[in-house]
């Protein structure tokens, strides 16, 4: 009995680890990204990358933490918060994405689409009244809406093939140690 509580315990302690690495890097590439001003969508989706790694190798539960820990971290250290407010409100999308395509597809796409523009609606609001942004491009319109939505859709799209990839080609080529 005592061999099975330091197997659970060494377990949790690597998946804790993983977990620190990864929001660690989450918060360098929004870092680099809101620096820069130019690599902020690019950054924003690595890091969801890093997300969509916990999802798949630790468990949805640790990947919340990445979420959560990234997000806090990136809004008390990034100094243009425009960045950091887009990853509070679409870093925890990798998570979605996994639980709701086990729907049937068409409500998989509802879902996906009504979660999005509920974010998307609520990013504006806080760009426009709370980050004072106004008059920067944050607009709700017909035009944004369609421009959001095709964006969104590539980026779901890019999610699965970097997903697909990884599990078919990478996983079995990284020896990662066991942390399920």
């Amino acid at each position: 009995m005592k061999r099975k509580f330091t197997v659970d315990r060494a377990l949790r302690t690597r998946q804790l680890v993983c977990c620190a690495i990864l929001s660690a890097l989450s918060v360098v590439l929004l870092l680099i990204g809101g620096v820069s001003g130019i690599l902020d969508l690019t950054a924003l989706v690595i890091a969801g990358l890093c997300v969509a790694f916990a999802v798949i190798e630790i468990d949805y539960r640790w990947a919340w933490l990445v979420w959560a820990v990234t997000a806090v971290l990136s809004l008390i250290v990034l100094p243009t918060k425009e960045i950091a407010v887009m990853y509070l409100l679409g870093g925890m999308y990798p998570i979605a994405k996994s639980s709701f395509e086990q729907f049937y597809p068409l409500f998989s796409w509802i879902f996906k689409l009504s979660m999005f523009n509920s974010l998307f609606l609520l990013f504006i609001l806080i760009a426009q009244n709370v980050l004072g942004l106004s008059g920067m491009g944050y607009e709700f319109n017909a035009v944004t809406i369609l421009i959001g939505n095709g964006v969104f859709l590539l980026y779901d799209f890019a999610l699965t093939v970097f997903i697909t990839f990884y599990l078919v080609r990478l996983r079995r080529r990284i020896h990662l140690p066991k942390l399920k």
